[in-house]
C-alpha cells in the first residue's frame, strides 16, 4: 500500500510552490494520536470541487376542495 501511495505522485495547488502526496496512508495509532493528512490549508477552494447551482423548478399548487365529501364518478 505504501508503494502504490507513493507511486500516485504529488499534488501541487495552483499558485503554489508546495506538493502534497495525493494519497496519504494513516494507521488507527496515529490518527489517534492527533496526526492529519497533509493538504494545502491556506487555498481556499484547492481541494474540493463545487456542485453546480441548482434551481428549483416552479412548483405547482395543488388546489383545495371544498370540504365536501365528492362522489368519485
Amino acid at each position: 500500500m505504501l508503494k502504490e501511495a507513493a507511486e500516485a505522485g504529488f499534488y501541487q495547488a495552483p499558485g503554489t510552490v508546495d506538493k502534497f502526496p495525493r494519497l496519504q496512508i494513516l494507521s488507527i495509532a496515529e490518527l489517534l494520536q492527533g496526526k492529519k493528512i497533509d493538504y494545502p490549508r491556506y487555498v481556499i477552494d484547492a481541494t474540493f470541487k463545487k456542485a453546480p447551482k441548482s434551481r428549483k423548478p416552479a412548483e405547482e399548487q395543488i388546489p383545495l376542495g371544498t370540504g365536501e365529501l365528492e362522489e368519485p364518478f
